[in-house]
């Protein structure tokens, strides 16, 4: 009902940023279902990564995929959302050996929060897989934490909360960490990367020059995955102002 879809808007103050958005990936206005997270087989998958849709309008998809979660998951609203831009990257995760009942936990906040940053979510599966292969309790020998390994010293910043193993405000932690070094750096994705990894100097990590190009290969490849599901969705959904190869 498109009551219903303009109160879920309004709700997130996004209302003129998200219905280009909708309309970009020819999402109905359904009604209120109960049905569960399934689409017909066919059904189109979108996901959004990283060089054609402005970052206003990630930040304002976010926005609406944190109203539609807070509704639960028995809403239409909610079955778009994850089958066009969840499930592939869920998919991608349990493909590389993490649990499907953890997969599902992550992949929708990781989704949401590198959105709300600009961030293309498949440099952010990415940098999970290297870092932790999707462990929420990895704690690395100088004390980084969770599933994008956050150094504790970073606590109490970005608003993302105090546990860092807990799944959400980790993947806040780490979205905002690459999305401030980015800044930092002019938007030069191998400085960015290697900020992140602590190796500005090139002498914290052994070796962690190899860090960016480990990213890059791995992203590539889930890049490709997504692909193959289809191919112009993922395309026509790309973020603006593309950062890096």
């Amino acid at each position: 009902m498109i009551d219903e879809l303009e109160r879920l808007l309004r709700r997130a103050r996004v209302l003129p940023l998200i219905l280009p958005v909708l309309v970009l990936s020819g999402w109905g206005l359904g009604k209120v279902t109960a049905r569960g997270i399934s689409l017909p087989d066919g059904a189109p998958i979108r996901v959004a990564s990283a060089a054609h849709t402005p970052r206003a309008q990630l930040e304002a998809l976010s926005a609406y995929m944190a109203a539609i979660r807070e509704d639960g998951m028995d809403t239409e609203e909610y079955v778009l959302l994850y089958s066009n831009h969840v499930r592939p990257v869920e998919e991608t995760l349990a493909r590389w050996g993490i649990e499907d009942e953890l997969a599902r936990r992550v992949a929708w906040p990781l989704v949401e929060h590198s959105y709300e940053r600009g961030l293309d979510p498949a440099t952010i599966v990415a940098i999970v897989l290297v870092e932790s292969s999707g462990r929420p309790g990895a704690t690395s020998f100088v004390g980084a934490r969770g599933l994008m390994q956050i150094m504790p010293l970073h606590e109490g910043h970005w608003d993302c909360g105090t546990d860092m193993y807990d799944i959400e405000a980790n993947l806040c932690y780490g979205t905002s960490i690459l999305a401030w070094n980015l800044r930092r750096y002019g938007g030069d994705e191998r400085r960015a990367l290697l900020a992140y990894n602590g190796c500005v100097r090139g002498t914290n990590t052994p070796d962690c020059h190899t860090y960016p190009n480990k990213v890059r290969r791995l992203r590539d490849r889930v890049r490709r995955e997504w692909s193959k599901i289809a191919p112009r969705s993922y395309e026509s959904l790309l973020p603006e102002a593309r950062v890096g190869p």
